[in-house]
């Protein structure tokens, strides 16, 4: 780690406190639930700065479509631990290791159960894509694909980094990092730096906190998140070069259509890059941004449509 900006060191120390120390009902490494002797199983593979914990978000929307009698299985891969930094998480290397470990759970995955369902949150598409080669074809006979929700395959540069790498910015691995406040606040600016989302359905209301589910820390009062534009570029170019697709499983899609990461681009732009990948697909569309798409009523939606 180089470079340090103004007020870098303060930042990094609170983002190390935070993620030692904090609470978080969902972000944790917890990887395994369920009846190993079940006929369906589910496996998750989240997106970047994901991890196993998160598929518990979804469980209620999960037992509800194919009952309690199921098992449950997370990618699990130590260098991407929620007691990890993010900025030593993506190298190379560490892509390989996952795309290792996704081939391994998934060829096993379809040896044991009759049905497989694999669920993908955001960019995990792409590692998908990468393991998708080393997948035995007795897995994909079986198994549907979920996709929740659609995520560029690449990052456009943000004004945001010039005004905050100056800030609390620094470079690791030849990439510049730089965190970013989350506030419902500056929601207008980018809707995915909103911290928390009320959820109603008929007489039931939950408000939902961002930080439960993704990792923020807390520095001047505020919720950050570090990021890096070329580092997260990179490893998506690195994996892309050796991805399988287009991506010939049933797969069922949730689309946002106010996702903060498509910049303001069109619905006409997220279907075309939903066409680059995938041949046999069904997409739902909701106006919301990109992880607040992720409630129960979409996700019931989008389950319903394996038949």
């Amino acid at each position: 780690m180089k470079d340090y900006q103004l007020y870098t060191k303060k930042f990094v120390t609170a983002c190390t406190t935070s993620l030692r120390n904090d609470y978080r009902q969902f972000y944790d490494d917890f990887f395994e639930y369920g009846n190993r002797s079940a006929e369906t199983a589910l496996y998750f593979i989240p997106g970047i700065n994901g991890v196993p914990g998160q598929i518990r978000f979804a469980l209620p929307s999960l037992m509800k479509r194919y009952g309690t009698d199921i098992y449950v299985r997370c990618l699990n891969v130590p260098e991407f631990s929620s007691k990890a930094f993010i900025w030593e998480k993506y190298i190379p290397a560490n892509m390989d290791r996952k795309r290792a470990q996704i081939v391994s759970d998934l060829n096993e995955l379809g040896e044991t159960y009759k049905h497989v369902k694999i669920i993908v949150s955001s960019n995990g598409i792409y590692d998908f894509m990468f393991a998708l080669s080393g997948v035995d074809q007795c897995l994909l006979e079986k198994a549907v694909l979920f996709w929740v929700s659609v995520a560029p395959d690449s990052f456009e540069p943000t004004q945001w980094e010039k005004l905050f790498y100056r800030i609390n910015g620094f470079q690791e691995g030849g990439h510049r990092w730089f965190a970013v406040p989350n506030s419902n606040m500056l929601k207008m600016l980018n809707p995915e730096v909103s911290v928390w989302h009320q959820w109603k359905r008929g007489g039931i209301q939950k408000k939902w906190t961002k930080t439960d589910i993704e990792f923020r820390f807390r520095c001047f009062g505020m919720l950050w998140m570090y990021i890096s534009i070329s580092g997260f570029n990179h490893i998506l170019e690195y994996m892309r070069k050796d991805a399988d697709f287009p991506i010939r499983i049933k797969s069922y899609i949730l689309a946002a259509t106010e996702d903060g990461y498509w910049q303001g681009k069109p619905e006409s732009a997220i279907t075309k890059l939903i066409d680059r990948y995938f041949v046999n697909r069904e997409v739902l569309y909701r106006k919301v941004s990109h992880l607040w798409v992720l409630d129960p009523d979409n996700l019931d939606d989008l389950l319903s449509l394996d038949r």
